[in-house]
């Protein structure tokens, strides 16, 4: 079974996190287009789902999601009630901003956040239905072999990423680009 926690292999590479650095760096308007359409669940668990829905409700509110925002909203709403909690808070969240890409890397990091939330939600989904394969009355399995609305939610928000993707892409564009020598 592949693991869903590191869905790109052995790697280094957090495509959450890197977007959430991203949407860091980003003004109000950027962060707002890049995260139309997306949920908090999209980021799963854990800090990274906090801080998703942190940038989430600050961008809604006009104000661009910089760390020392996210921390400060996150004292507002109660959620470092100790110093323990508030230190590994910040430290999360300004180690995710110290490696934050250009805001410019945004709609590739949404897209792989899509995808990243979309082979986490197969997975359950395929844990669902094995584990139900054991237990439940036989009529029930079919009904159980259909995704549910969000993993369809998903898989359609996924696919329209995928597609700007394509439709960005021109025959013009080298597949090689060539560095130009100075005259």
């Amino acid at each position: 079974m592949p693991n869903l926690d590191k869905p790109y292999g052995e790697t280094d590479f957090d495509p959450v996190r890197a977007f959430l650095g991203c949407l860091m760096t980003c003004t109000a308007d950027r962060a707002r287009e890049l995260l139309a359409g997306m949920r908090p669940t999209d980021a799963g668990p854990g800090v990274r789902g906090v801080v998703f829905d942190l940038a989430v409700r600050v961008t809604g509110a006009g104000v661009a999601p910089g760390a020392q925002v996210l921390v400060a909203e996150a004292r507002r709403r109660g959620l470092l009630a100790t110093e323990e909690k508030a230190h590994g808070f910040a430290m999360w969240v300004f180690g995710t901003y110290e490696r934050a890409p250009w805001p410019e890397a945004g709609w590739v990091l949404r897209t792989h956040v899509l995808e990243t939330a979309y082979r986490r939600s197969v997975g359950e989904h395929a844990q669902r239905v094995a584990r139900a394969a054991e237990t439940a009355a036989v009529e029930r399995l079919p009904v159980l072999l259909e995704p549910s609305d969000e993993l369809v939610d998903l898989w359609q928000r996924l696919a329209a990423d995928l597609a700007r993707w394509q439709r960005d892409t021109t025959p013009d564009v080298p597949d090689v680009i060539e560095h130009r020598r100075a005259a």
